[in-house]
């Protein structure tokens, strides 16, 4: 059992290890987090959201892991105040597949780097928490990258991949020709449009024609960081936001019918995005996904029973397009 008056207090360790805060009302999750991480972080508990959003005032964290499911404050509210407080803290969230609108909420709020769903296997997350702590250590302040020191370029592109006309007329409307639209009803087309321009965010659908789109998104996020991703779908569970967001740090997840006014500012902030990344390449270490098995990929497609999202000749094609596109830099 966790004294209360011991949850904010780090446990012993050397000054340079990094810093972890947990935040959980169940004690014995939080024993277990003491147990795994003792021996490498500077180790702090918070048993509620509000006493972890007071300890972030008070504290510089590298890492934050929040269960989402807590008594008040939930761990999306947290996670959201400590993107707003210390913005460079990198942001784990603990979540269960059934929280649709938590993992919802945790994309679009707190920009998570990973979501850690339940139960959770020790390496996996021994080896998230490390990757994160990592990159708050050794990679570049956020504020480097103000959002009003690097503008925009003007009519820059936008790939919309989308079999819903409506869409692409609705994105014209409310983008009002500030940027280059150009629209795909399949991932062939996309694939070309990609090829001849010069794209900064691609709005998707997560299926299209019949074929998942989602491994097209996790692709471009590998070999073109650069390039930001905002889904607009009616498709949603939380399986594919989750693995979205891990092997696709996805920048928004939208669910149609769209809300013109969020979508609009939602576009808006993912072509500022890009244009730090492309201004800060050394950002790019902060928006790094787990690594995508394309050989696993290509086996399962081989097998044809079902757990394939594509046929390997399909996804060779969109390997090899994505490949040669050009690598503005290395991730």
């Amino acid at each position: 059992m966790i004294n209360l008056q011991d949850t904010l207090r780090p446990t012993p360790s050397m000054n340079t290890k990094p810093r972890v805060l947990f935040v959980d009302d169940e004690p014995k999750i939080l024993n277990s987090m003491r147990w795994l991480f003792n021996r490498d972080y500077e180790l702090y508990f918070a048993n509620s959201g509000q006493e972890a959003i007071d300890a972030i005032r008070r504290n510089k964290f590298h890492v934050i892991v929040s269960d989402q499911r807590m008594p008040g404050i939930t761990g999306i509210e947290v996670l959201r105040e400590a993107k707003k407080i210390s913005p460079d803290t990198m942001r784990l969230l603990l979540t269960g597949y059934a929280d649709l609108k938590a993992i919802v909420g945790s994309v679009n709020e707190s920009e998570v780097f990973r979501f850690i769903t339940k139960p959770w296997i020790n390496e996996e997350l021994k080896m998230v928490v490390k990757l994160a702590a990592d990159t708050a250590l050794h990679g570049p302040p956020v504020c480097q990258a103000a959002p009003q020191a690097v503008p925009v370029p003007a009519k820059s592109e936008i790939l919309v991949i989308d079999e819903d006309p409506n869409v692409k007329h609705l994105l014209r409307q409310i983008l009002k020709e500030r940027y280059t639209l150009y629209a795909a009803e399949t991932l062939d087309e996309a694939l070309t449009l990609l090829d001849e321009h010069e794209i900064k965010v691609v709005v998707s659908e997560t299926r299209v024609a019949n074929t998942d789109i989602t491994t097209l998104i996790k692709l471009l996020k590998k070999h073109r960081p650069d390039i930001i991703s905002v889904v607009l779908t009616e498709h949603s569970d939380a399986k594919t936001i989750i693995d979205l967001i891990n092997q696709g740090q996805v920048y928004r997840f939208l669910r149609k019918p769209v809300k013109p006014g969020q979508c609009r500012l939602s576009i808006q902030s993912a072509m500022i995005r890009n244009a730090q990344l492309r201004a800060n390449p050394e950002l790019i270490q902060r928006y790094v996904v787990d690594d995508l098995d394309e050989e696993k990929i290509l086996a399962n497609a081989h097998k044809g029973d079902g757990s394939a999202a594509m046929d390997p000749g399909m996804f060779r094609r969109m390997l090899h397009h994505v490949i040669r596109l050009p690598r503005l830099f290395s991730n």
